[in-house]
């Protein structure tokens, strides 16, 4: 095996730890949330610092996560399968990771991208829209990005560090 070789899959490795780590920390929010989800406005009113932080927290850690998957891992996947992806758009990677079917959809990524913006833009804003924003977060988008980090991790198991 060649140094190239293992510098690549090293970098790969070294993203999946990186994943890893907002995998465990948003794990941690979201076992100090269950008692409080999901929100209503008028909880979201009577939170405690506490819990305030643990919502900051999951999100903190949620965009971080897709960051590290979208613009480290996904790009480490295809240069350890010699796949041509520089100087391409995100979407020609993500329909590439789709046709070797190592994501399942290249729209549910979109979906979590655009869902993920939204929420970092308008985390400030109205508290009612803000509310939805959070529980969107704490029960529809952490346990589809966790489904798709894991069917990553399997393909990385068993095509590129066997």
């Amino acid at each position: 095996m060649n140094d190239e070789l293992n510098v690549d899959r090293l970098r790969l490795l070294n993203y999946v730890d990186e994943c890893d780590r907002h995998i465990v920390k948003i794990k941690h929010a979201l076992s100090k949330m269950k008692n409080f989800m999901p929100l209503t406005l008028s909880d979201f009113k009577s939170l405690s610092e506490d819990d305030k932080e643990h919502i900051d927290q999951l999100i903190f850690r949620y965009s971080k996560l897709q960051d590290a998957m979208g613009e480290k891992l996904f790009p480490s996947i295809l240069k350890n399968l010699k796949e041509d992806y520089e100087h391409k758009p995100f979407r020609d990677i993500i329909d590439r990771l789709e046709k070797l079917e190592i994501i399942e959809s290249a729209n549910d990524w979109e979906e979590l991208r655009k869902s993920r913006n939204v929420l970092s833009h308008e985390y400030s804003s109205e508290e009612n829209e803000l509310v939805i924003n959070i529980n969107n977060v704490y029960e529809k988008l952490v346990p589809k990005i966790f489904l798709i980090y894991d069917r990553i991790i399997l393909y990385i198991e068993n095509n590129i560090v066997k």
